[in-house]
């Protein structure tokens, strides 16, 4: 199990994909993990995968820049990019999320106050 604090890097999409014939909705957002040092610092990108109707309700959540603590499982993925150039991609599938406020007061969304839990997606390789 990994855990990390990071802020969302790249918006929540939802799309509709076929697994096993099904049409089945699946939600894909990053996130940025920052580590290292003043002098050094360094970031760590996820790409997270939230599948079926959970994840669809959870992504008008998922903005830009929001912070949100994470826990799930790593796996990562190498793939070829667009310019022939081999390339590793870590991925987590249906994780815990919980959202980070400072304060009740410093939220400007009606996002949940409590700890989302998606746990209950079985996990899948699909994509």
């Amino acid at each position: 199990m990994t855990n990390f604090v990071g802020n969302i890097s790249q918006a929540a999409v939802t799309k509709t994909v076929n697994v096993g014939g099904v049409p089945t909705l699946v939600t894909t957002f990053s996130v940025a993990e920052n580590y290292g040092t003043k002098e050094k610092p360094a970031t760590q990108y996820y790409r997270i995968s939230l599948w079926r109707e959970p994840g669809a309700k959870l992504a008008q959540y998922l903005t830009l820049g929001r912070p949100i603590y994470v826990e799930g499982r790593v796996r990562g993925r190498a793939y070829i990019d667009k310019n022939g150039q081999a390339q590793c991609q870590l991925e987590m599938a249906n994780p815990h999320i919980t959202f980070i406020t400072a304060s009740k007061k410093a939220e400007t969304t009606d996002a949940p106050e409590e700890a989302v839990v998606v746990d209950d997606l079985p996990f899948t390789d699909e994509e």
